[in-house]
């Protein structure tokens, strides 16, 4: 299972966006994403990803009240850089 983006604190993951989100048949949604990827298919949820991460990772770690967090974000979903489109 792809895990696009994970929130982690001092217990360990406390929130993420995975396949049984973007893959999901059900209509309840209760990932980082708050819903943008949920049912949307791994492509979209990829590209979904790249835009919003830093938004998605800002209101979760507010509304949870997190303090200090780590994040992780599968590189397909990371942002290209400058350099990395250069051959």
């Amino acid at each position: 299972m792809t895990t696009l983006i994970a929130v982690y604190n001092a217990q360990g993951c406390v929130g993420r966006c995975d396949a049984r989100c973007y893959e999901a048949v059900t209509p309840i949604c209760t990932c980082i994403c708050g819903g943008r990827n949920h049912g949307a298919g791994r492509d979209k949820s990829i590209e979904n990803t790249r835009e919003l991460a830093q938004q998605w990772i800002a209101a979760y770690t507010q509304e949870h009240q997190l303090g200090k967090v780590s994040t992780e974000i599968h590189e397909e979903c990371q942002q290209p850089t400058l350099w990395s489109s250069v051959t």
